[in-house]
């Protein structure tokens, strides 16, 4: 009895494992300096340096250099269906393609000489099924269309996009007739299929409007590319969050409404406002009510918006009262609820929490010992970053603040960025460790929107949310001309 019952629990165990993983086998004609990768979407919101909460994470999940061997094995863990991205590269050549898998797929992916890829294994079809019919996003569509640059008029392409979508709806139904479906791989299909070719006539539409100039559209041509989306975007299953075209589309169409009532404005630099915001989650939530996957995807996402864009923290309290009580369980909002106490702390007149920081001969120096005088610091998300725009203003304000560039791109090594780190007079260069951005994410609450933060010479915080402008900095100018008062 023993032994029948250990055999039940093994089996279990292998079929729960199978269940919960996929084996995929990546091989090459033959060896040489050829990689590929497979990258899992996978839609859930969680932590991003620069902007709270991003709604899908990019990870590896199976990669390999054909440079010694011709075939790699995996065995990933899966717990529910995803899109992948499988990228190819060797020599001059670099291609992608979208992948669906699901727990138990046993995927063969082989690539020849020229660079083609077959599939074999359980579900193949799907995947040969998006090579033929799906690129990774519809821009990559755009040369094939035989769209120009320079020209004002593409409508052309609109035709061509019209023509896919028709191609795609067609050979899907055969597809159909001759293939069980899982109902995520025909969400994805039918949602990318509809939103594509609105994007794409949205974006053709606009440079005419535009007539190919960096120009502000008018109310009536803003409403003309609005109508264009409210017309053609329609609500699919919640399997169609799959889609990274159907959920741009989905928050598009969401925000419409909310921001005709209250208009974005440029002296906000096109920010939602407080009372769009509310507006809009207030509308996501009833217009969403049966479609709870996407109900939580829209709330979340504008709960952070309201989080990290907006300098106030009053709408994203409110928000996050409502959104506790409607997901109880959700992980996000214990991160959205730590981000306001930090915004609470950064408040004009308030100490600036300290943080040690290595400077580029490597003594570490910190944010307290750059007390004196003003300082303006600047947090650069890759190197060099906000420099070239930034030398005007320290000359103007020489012997007036210190400007602080601080490093706070994660996996730079300090020997990569103190090449290209160069002091000047009354500007000094920071490196923070991937353990210090950390830091610096707990107390300062970096945020690529907001990229400066302006202290007198005590060492208060004089403004935390000063964002960037171009062509130049005024807020920042009038905020440490404040200081230096």
């Amino acid at each position: 009895m023993r032994k029948v019952t250990l055999l039940i629990l093994l089996f279990t165990s292998a079929l729960v494992k199978a269940q919960n993983t996929a084996t995929i086998t990546l091989t090459n004609s033959k060896q040489g300096p050829v990689t590929a990768t497979l990258v899992q979407e996978d839609v859930h919101f969680h932590p991003n340096l620069g902007i709270g909460l991003a709604d899908v994470k990019l990870e590896p999940v199976v990669s390999t250099d054909f440079k010694d061997k011709t075939t790699e094995k995996a065995v990933i863990q899966l717990p529910e269906p995803r899109m992948m991205r499988l990228q190819y590269g060797g020599g001059s050549i670099n291609k992608t393609w979208m992948l669906f898998v699901q727990p138990g797929d046993d995927l063969t992916i082989t690539f020849a000489d020229n660079a083609d890829v077959t599939f074999s294994g359980k579900n193949a079809n799907y995947q040969t099924f998006l090579k033929n019919y799906f690129l990774e996003n519809q821009y990559q569509y755009l040369p094939v269309f035989g769209y120009k640059p320079a020209q004002i008029d593409n409508k052309s392409v609109v035709q061509q996009s019209d023509s896919l979508k028709n191609v795609r709806l067609e050979a899907f139904e055969k597809f159909k007739a001759g293939n069980p479906v899982a109902p995520g791989f025909e969400a994805y299909v039918l949602a990318t299929t509809a939103t594509e070719p609105s994007l794409t006539r949205r974006l053709i539409q606009e440079k005419i409007l535009r007539r190919n100039r960096v120009t502000k559209l008018d109310d009536k041509q803003r409403k003309e590319l609005e109508d264009l989306t409210l017309t053609d975007f329609k609500i699919l299953s919640d399997d169609a969050l799959l889609s990274q075209s159907y959920r741009d589309e989905l928050r598009n169409w969401a925000l419409i409404p909310s921001t005709r009532k209250f208009p974005l404005a440029s002296e906000s630099r096109y920010e939602i406002s407080p009372d769009a915001l509310k507006d809009v989650y207030a509308f996501s939530k009833e217009k969403l009510a049966n479609y709870p996957k996407q109900k939580e995807y829209l709330l979340t996402y504008w709960l952070n918006y309201a989080a990290t864009a907006i300098p106030s923290i009053e709408t994203s309290q409110a928000l996050l009262e409502d959104y506790k009580t409607t997901f109880p369980q959700s992980p996000n909002a214990e991160y959205i609820s730590k981000l306001i106490t930090t915004k609470q702390a950064l408040q004009p007149g308030a100490a600036l929490a300290d943080v040690t920081l290595l400077n580029v001969d490597s003594t570490a120096v910190t944010v307290s010992s750059l007390a004196g005088k003003p300082v303006c610091m600047v947090f650069s998300f890759s190197i060099g970053q906000h420099e070239p725009g930034m030398k005007a203003l320290e000359d103007q304000l020489a012997d007036k603040a210190t400007f602080v560039y601080v490093s706070v791109a994660p996996g730079i090594p300090f020997s990569t960025w103190k090449q290209y780190a160069k002091d000047r007079p009354n500007a000094k260069h920071l490196w923070a460790s991937d353990e210090n951005i950390e830091l610096l994410k707990e107390k300062y609450a970096i945020d690529i929107r907001y990229p400066f933060l302006v202290t007198d010479g005590s060492g208060k915080i004089v403004n935390r949310w000063i964002p960037q402008e171009f062509p130049d900095n005024k807020s920042l100018a009038a905020e440490l001309q404040k200081a230096s008062r």
